[in-house]
């Protein structure tokens, strides 16, 4: 992986905090709260299946990128 620094937000305080590339399995901690940030589940390596129910919870609320794929089956 990468050195290049990746942006976390807290979910705890929302506090910015920059984690190397390299790092990423480290279980860093945030700079401000110290809360583990949990990389895997913060940011999955794999496509999440998105219903309406969760929808508001894992795209519209979350403080990062959002890659979305709608699909119809019509």
């Amino acid at each position: 992986m990468s050195s290049e620094p990746i942006v976390v937000t807290c979910p705890k305080c929302g506090t910015k905090n920059r984690v190397p590339g390299s790092r990423w399995a480290d279980r860093p901690r945030c700079g401000k709260c110290k809360e583990p940030l949990d990389l895997p589940s913060l940011y999955p390596d794999r496509a999440i299946e998105v219903t309406d129910a969760t929808f508001q919870r894992e795209v519209a609320s979350f403080r990062g990128p959002v890659l979305v794929d709608f699909t119809a089956l019509w």
